[in-house]
């Protein structure tokens, strides 16, 4: 597929982890299919300080393939969404694609991408026509896909994944959103009006094994609840009105026995178990309360990037 984008330079985001294998023939594949497309593009690779020899083969794709190429190293393992965060703020293209280093997401699907940029999208994300995934990677990102699904009112159908296209305007603003925690596909959503899937091909993973674990998901999902939706706080105060509206039951109960009986109300140990009950609601309220404060805090006090280059080829 050959797409005339001859008034847009092309920026292709790659967060990079333990891919020594598999770096030599994705930068190759890209260069072939951008050449192709006859455009202005860049490819901006961002090791998230592998302990692998991934920087050093960055390096010398770096001296092969000159300005087309900008590398950037890590100072510490900021995470992978930290790393796109990084190849964001280093991208020129006004296009701008992410996606993996592990030769899951085909460079010859990009133009795919391209297209329904140019037809007017904000962001485009790639639906894979067969997951490669293994088991606990499809279950992990399930998770965390279908609270991205709840947070954001997406229907069942739309998939989110990190093959992804999208304009300037909205890279900018995610930049400019930062974060201690950024999730790359919620800024993206936050700040597009018109999104789509692109139907793409998924390959096998032909190196090493993926990083998803079930517990990195559930956190990641945390993650993105507290930080885009307002659910746990619509929780809590239902949870209040419910509490609010047996305490008026109880206590209309309570007085109705004592005019009509003219006595004291028995059950020490039910009158315990009640405030018991009722201290540990406040305490549950004031935890996630407490998590919205430490995330004010964090945001407020926090420097402007969540990651230190510690060395960078342009």
């Amino acid at each position: 597929m050959s797409v005339p984008t001859s008034n847009n330079k092309i920026s292709i985001v790659i967060p990079v982890y333990n891919s020594s294998a598999s770096l030599d023939d994705l930068a190759a594949r890209l260069h072939t299919v951008l050449t192709k497309m006859n455009c202005d593009y860049e490819i901006v690779l961002v090791d998230d300080c592998s302990p692998d020899q991934s920087w050093h083969i960055l390096r010398d794709l770096k001296k092969k393939y000159g300005k087309t190429l900008k590398i950037a190293k890590l100072l510490v393992n900021s995470g992978q969404h930290n790393a796109i965060l990084c190849g964001l703020y280093l991208s020129t293209g006004t296009i701008i694609i992410t996606m993996d280093d592990d030769l899951q997401n085909p460079p010859e699907e990009i133009p795919r991408l391209v297209e329904a940029i140019d037809r007017g999208f904000d962001l485009v994300i790639g639906a894979y026509d067969s997951k490669k995934h293994s088991s606990i990677r499809r279950t992990s990102g399930g998770l965390v896909d279908w609270t991205l699904r709840k947070i954001f009112g997406l229907p069942k159908e739309f998939q989110l994944t990190s093959f992804r296209a999208t304009t300037r305007v909205v890279v900018n603003n995610v930049c400019q959103m930062g974060g201690v925690f950024p999730y790359i596909t919620a800024m993206m959503l936050c700040n597009a009006s018109r999104y789509t899937n692109v139907l793409v091909r998924h390959d096998p993973r032909p190196f090493g094994k993926s990083n998803y674990t079930l517990k990195r998901s559930f956190r990641l999902a945390a993650n993105l609840i507290f930080s885009y939706s307002p659910y746990p706080l619509y929780f809590v105060a239902l949870l209040c009105i419910v509490a609010f509206l047996f305490s008026v039951i109880f206590g209309v109960v309570i007085f109705y026995r004592v005019l009509a009986y003219d006595s004291s109300v028995p059950g020490w140990t039910s009158t315990m178990v009640i405030v018991s009950f009722f201290n540990a609601f406040i305490l549950l309220c004031l935890v996630i309360f407490g998590i919205y404060i430490s995330r004010i805090s964090q945001q407020l006090t926090r420097t402007k990037l969540s990651y230190t280059i510690s060395e960078l080829h342009e």
